[in-house]
């Protein structure tokens, strides 16, 4: 009976060390990690569908600004032809009223 008594005793004494020997701080993060992990893709979704609008609305302006840009330069190069045909008739006229005084 005393055997039986001591070999609990020892029993008792090393799985209490076993026990003092787990890193219950690894394993509570690792849980924590694993508990972020399966929380994650809601949140992972959410931010995509919110890129995705972002992303869109981004593209739907610069097309917006695409075709003003287009227009403008349309503008801008029918102004630069007109005022270098203005100037080639001031040319055309000044060559013309210099050689007949000459």
């Amino acid at each position: 009976m005393y055997k039986g008594i001591v070999a609990l005793s020892y029993i008792k004494e090393s799985e209490e060390m076993r026990l003092a020997l787990q890193p219950w701080n690894l394993i509570k993060r690792i849980k924590e990690i694993e508990q972020e992990a399966h929380a994650e893709p809601e949140t992972v979704q959410h931010k995509d569908t919110k890129q995705t609008a972002a992303v869109d609305l981004s593209k739907r302006l610069q097309d917006i600004r695409s075709l003003n840009d287009a227009s403008s330069l349309k503008a801008l190069e029918e102004w630069r032809k007109r005022k270098m045909e203005r100037a080639r008739q001031r040319a055309l006229e000044k060559n013309g009223t210099g050689t007949s005084q000459a």
